[in-house]
């Protein structure tokens, strides 16, 4: 009489030793050691029936996570020569690999630990006076990748991952150029907003105020913060070619048009300023210059200023103000200047 076949469950610690062998077996690079752990899994295997369900499974944990192997082979290409000793670092990542696809949770959070590691990260500060152009390689083809225009003292934090590219962005000004990837959004996080695109150029303003936003073509999304660097309110506005949008203490306002274009004219030399706060456009100003200009009050940065100016001409400003604002400039022995009411 025969009896029913018993499915074997193999221990968890067996699976973790299967998961080390074939970590190690395929994310080395071909070399003896890769041969023996190719031998030694081949042997462990045959132990018993329940080291055997143990490679299984491991197996089918290991393939669950598709192209990981390859992005680990990286951290093993440096050769090592025959017959060089075991490096305990090495075998320190190979035990950790292993254990994070042990305990059953390659279907759960072993998946998302392998999407949410970074593929690139970097921080790009520009000082005064000084502009900064930057090109990622994020393209879903071969072709150039995003490209960053930073004004002077602006800052930005870049990550990218393998199905997002995240900017987060401190303060100053960026012109942002999009390499089209539908499959991985791109998305600018400021204080007050966050902005998100698939391919699009456009341009965001942080200087202390408002943040500005300002579409040249394309198109973005943006979702205003309920409160500056906290969670998403429901307020999310759809902006395209010609659209700019200001957002400030959780609020956007009315989306007007624009020539967006002349809100990067920094690239070119020039400041433009379409009825901007008056402590925005000397932020703007004062990223060209050692010693600032400061309005004496909250009133006087809130006038409003129009006009184009060199970036490399505060004084030419400074004489222009008064015939725009009921304004005077007052010098101060450090080099800074003033503005005082009439």
């Amino acid at each position: 009489m025969s009896r029913a076949a018993t499915a074997v469950v193999p221990r968890e610690r067996l699976i973790e030793r299967a998961l080390a062998l074939i970590v190690e077996d395929e994310i080395a690079p071909p070399s003896p050691a890769a041969n023996s752990a190719r031998l030694a899994l081949d042997q462990w295997r045959t132990r018993s029936p329940e080291h055997a369900a143990a490679v299984r499974e491991a197996r089918e944990r290991w393939n669950a996570l598709g192209g990981m192997a390859d992005d680990l082979r990286a951290h093993f290409d440096e050769p090592v020569p025959a017959p060089a000793p075991r490096n305990p670092s090495r075998r320190k990542m190979l035990l950790s690999v292993a254990g994070l696809l042990g305990a059953g949770v390659v279907a759960g959070r072993g998946v998302q630990w392998y999407w949410q590691q970074p593929v690139f990260q970097a921080t790009y500060r520009t000082p005064n006076a000084r502009m900064l152009k930057v090109t990622l390689a994020d393209a879903a083809d071969a072709s150039a990748g995003s490209r960053l225009d930073l004004a002077p003292q602006s800052a930005v934090d870049v990550t990218l991952y393998r199905r997002r590219r995240m900017i987060d962005m401190a303060r100053g000004e960026v012109r942002f150029d999009v390499a089209p990837d539908a499959d991985r959004p791109f998305v600018v996080r400021t204080r007050e907003a966050i902005i998100e695109v698939v391919g699009t150029a456009f341009t965001v303003r942080d200087r202390g105020g408002p943040i500005t936003v300002g579409v040249e073509h394309g198109h973005v999304r943006v979702q205003v913060l309920r409160h500056a660097g906290t969670e998403r309110s429901g307020e999310v506005v759809d902006l395209r070619a010609g659209d700019m949008l200001e957002v400030r203490d959780g609020h956007a306002d009315p989306v007007r048009q624009a020539d967006t274009a002349a809100l990067s004219a920094w690239r070119d030399g020039w400041l433009v300023f379409d009825n901007t706060p008056l402590g925005d456009a000397l932020a703007a100003v004062n990223s060209y210059r050692s010693a600032p200009i400061v309005g004496a009050d909250a009133r006087i940065d809130a006038m409003r200023l129009s006009g184009r100016f060199r970036t490399n001409d505060s004084a030419g400003l400074l004489d222009a103000l008064p015939a725009i604002l009921p304004l005077v400039a007052v010098a101060r022995p450090d080099g800074s200047v003033r503005l005082q009411a009439r």
